[in-house]
Parts: C-alpha cells; sequence; structure tokens
C-alpha cells in the first residue's frame, strides 16, 4: 500500500473530467474481468462458449458452474463473477473484450506502473477483486490507525485517481482514440 504521507493536495490537480473518467474505468473494469477470468484458464473456454449464445439460460450457468467445480476451481469466485455479468442491464462494448484488447490494456497498465507497484496493487484490488473504495480505506486504516477513516478514504480514492489519469492518456494512445475528445465547446483550447 502507498504510504499515507506520500499524497497530499496534489491529487486534486490529476482528477479527470467526468467523460475521461467513465471511460478509463470501463476500460479498467473490462481489465479486470478479463484478467480475472484468465486467472482460472478452464473458466474460460467455459465462459467464451457461454458468451457465444444470445441468451444465457439459468440451466446453461448451472451446467457450467457444475462443470467448473469438478474441475476444482473456486465457486465463489465463479459466482461472484456470473453474477456481476448477469446483473449489467446492457452489454455494451465496455462489459467484454477480447484477448488481444485485454492484453494491450494489460501492457499499458504495466508498462505505466512499472515503477509504482503500490498503485498497481490498487488497481488490482478495485478493478480484478472488486474491492470496494470504502473496503480499501477500511484495510488502510486497520495499516494506520492514527488516520481516521475518512482521511483513509481521502487518500485511496486520490489514489485511484491518480492511477487511472496516469493511465487515460496511455491507453488512448494505444487504441488509437483522441484523448481530447471530451473536451467540451465551451472550454477554451489547450495550447
Amino acid at each position: 500500500m502507498i504510504h499515507p504521507s506520500e499524497v497530499g493536495k496534489a491529487g486534486e490537480h490529476v482528477r479527470l473530467r467526468t467523460l475521461e473518467s467513465v471511460w478509463i474505468q470501463g476500460k479498467l473494469r473490462m481489465w479486470g474481468r478479463w484478467s480475472a477470468i484468465n486467472m482460472n484458464p478452464t473458466a474460460s473456454d467455459m465462459f467464451k462458449k457461454l458468451l457465444g449464445k444470445y441468451v444465457i439460460t439459468q440451466d446453461d450457468l448451472s451446467k457450467a458452474l457444475k462443470s467448473l467445480r469438478k474441475r476444482g476451481c473456486s465457486s465463489a469466485e465463479l459466482e461472484a463473477w456470473v453474477n456481476d455479468m448477469l446483473q449489467q442491464k446492457q452489454h455494451s462494448n465496455l462489459v467484454f473484450c477480447t484477448d488481444d484488447e485485454g492484453l494491450i490494456m494489460d501492457r499499458v497498465i504495466a508498462g505505466v506502473l512499472i515503477e509504482n507497484r503500490p498503485l498497481l496493487r490498487l488497481l488490482e484490488k478495485r478493478y480484478q477483486n472488486k474491492m470496494s473504495l470504502r473496503c480499501m480505506a477500511e484495510e488502510l486504516h486497520e495499516t494506520h490507525p492514527e488516520l481516521s477513516v475518512m482521511t483513509c478514504r481521502r487518500r485511496v480514492d486520490t489514489w485511484i485517481s491518480l492511477a487511472e489519469s496516469m493511465l487515460y492518456r496511455p491507453m488512448c494512445d494505444a487504441f488509437d482514440t483522441n484523448s481530447e475528445r471530451f473536451n467540451l465547446q465551451s472550454e477554451p483550447e489547450k495550447v
């Protein structure tokens, strides 16, 4: 974890605008799902077959989970992943990614955060393990009880925002996306 004294008011200067933040968080959620499911190769093929169908029935999910349990996969992790998948009301391009897209995102994240392992671990907790900011703050508070819970929450929020800001432009470059596309017409042009 990042030491609490390492981030101060500078964190406010690295916040992305709303649409930029939504875009990078969507990419990071895709990466988190892709990397979490790819940690268990037996699950990957099973879910690719399921996702190939237009409608996934409860029976399909039951059979898949039963088969994966027989192969030694953790049912709690798989059920959490499936529940998260089912809770998505609309399947947009920010829900699932191909292996090629996942590898690109993985390469960008590793390249940008190679010198900052604590930020990488925070992103993994947030997007792979789906840990809430509150849980992350409580974990920090347990490590540093001299800090208030609110201070821990602010610091975790700042660190996640910093990591997302660091990744935004390189991720746009990796996907050949214009990183300036979210400027409002009323905003002054950057020089």
